[in-house]
């Protein structure tokens, strides 16, 4: 997370560092996501997941993809966007981290079920 907001520090205007943090995220993001596919499919030896566990990481994983979605469309639409939505992305996007790093190591991290539970009610 440091290294993103090094990288965010580049821009010079506020919405400038606004939307850098957000093309960041979004690289880390799927970086982090790219072997899901493999994960979900059971093609990664070591890791096994339950139905449970994938539909928990999938709903995490479309938290995160849906909040950058919205921000990247509002900053291409010309529009401003806030901190705190960044930063919403920021701490939703460390938890899908923590939620997925957990699940791969056979653990079920609350950071999993947070981000879930964010998904499903609208938060």
């Amino acid at each position: 997370m440091l290294m993103l907001w090094g990288l965010a520090a580049c821009a010079s205007s506020a919405q400038g560092k606004l939307k850098q943090s957000v093309y960041d995220i979004d690289s880390a993001y799927h970086v982090a996501a790219e072997p899901m596919p493999d994960v979900m499919a059971g093609k990664l030896p070591g890791v096994t997941l339950t139905d449970a566990e994938k539909t928990l990481v999938k709903s995490a994983s479309q938290s995160v993809f849906n909040e950058i979605t919205s921000l990247e469309t509002s900053i291409e639409g010309g529009k401003s966007i806030t901190a705190t939505a960044v930063s919403a992305l920021e701490t939703d996007f460390a938890s899908f981290e923590v939620c997925w790093t957990g699940v791969k190591a056979g653990q079920q991290p609350s950071a999993c079920a947070d981000i879930a539970t964010t998904t499903t009610t609208g938060n």
